[in-house]
Order: C-alpha cells, then sequence, then structure tokens
C-alpha cells in the first residue's frame, strides 16, 4: 500500500467518484427515411432523452445509405440550437455523401474548451435533423452521442 504520509490517502486506489451521475455515458439516435420520410423541416431522431446538465464531450455520425434529394437538400443537426452539432451542409458533400463514420462539427478535441454543449433545463432532450433546400428522396445515419452530467 502506498499511503501519502500528509492526507493519509492510500494512492493506489483511484479516488471517489463525485455528484450522483458519475461515469461517461453514450446514446444514439436513427434517422431512416423508411421511417420518417424526407419533408423539408426540422425533427427530431429516434433515440432516448438526453438528461438535464448533460455536457457532450463527444459526438459522430455514421452514414449507413447516403442521403439523396430530388434537388440540392442540406442536412443539419443540433441538440441546444438545430445545428450546434453539424452545420447545415449539402447531401453532395461531407459529411453525407459517403457511407461511414464521420466527426461531426460539435465536442471538440479534448483540450479546446469552446465547442462543449451543456443541456439546460429548457432545452431540448434529443437530437435534432433539419432538411431544408429539398426533402430527402432516400438516407440512413445514426448518430452517437457521449457526455457527462454534472449537477
Amino acid at each position: 500500500m502506498s499511503q501519502n504520509p500528509i492526507t493519509g490517502v492510500d494512492e493506489t486506489r483511484p479516488p471517489p467518484s463525485i455528484g450522483r451521475n458519475p461515469g461517461r455515458r453514450t446514446l444514439t439516435y436513427e434517422y431512416d427515411f423508411a421511417r420518417e420520410g424526407g419533408a423539408i423541416g426540422t425533427f427530431f431522431l429516434r433515440g432516448p432523452s438526453l438528461p438535464e446538465n448533460a455536457i457532450l464531450v463527444d459526438a459522430y455520425l455514421d452514414v449507413l445509405t447516403v442521403p439523396t434529394s430530388g434537388g440540392s437538400a442540406t442536412i443539419g443537426l443540433g441538440v441546444v440550437s438545430t445545428t450546434d452539432l453539424n452545420a447545415e451542409d449539402a447531401i453532395s458533400g461531407a459529411p453525407w455523401s459517403a457511407t461511414g463514420l464521420v466527426d461531426l462539427d460539435a465536442a471538440p478535441e479534448p483540450g479546446t474548451e469552446g465547442g462543449y454543449i451543456k443541456i439546460g433545463a429548457t432545452d431540448a432532450r434529443g437530437v435534432r435533423a433539419t432538411v431544408a433546400t429539398a426533402a430527402l428522396t432516400a438516407g440512413r445515419f445514426i448518430v452517437t452521442l457521449t457526455y457527462d452530467v454534472t449537477d
């Protein structure tokens, strides 16, 4: 046992957790054209509610079926605002134009605190997609959020 001579604390053990909800958590949300359709507008993706005081620390997108449209559709993703996860981007370019994993605009790399998103008491509790310019005719994607909860 390695004991701190001043505090008497055993330093071979991790410190105890604080707060009512310690630990990092992950939630996923899905959009599927076959279920939701692709009308212009803002709507919530299927998925669970985020808790109050959740702080998003990572956000990524898994495009399973590339979105298509009869026009020049754009898609934005958000939680507190309609585009705080990802700006409204044309489906003809990144992150929508190819299948696979893409890091979203929100929740920056560690050490760059400016982009974190915290869920307040009056904020929406899920992921919103905003389809603009033209309706979608196909597409399926998963949004994964990793978060911590503070008081």
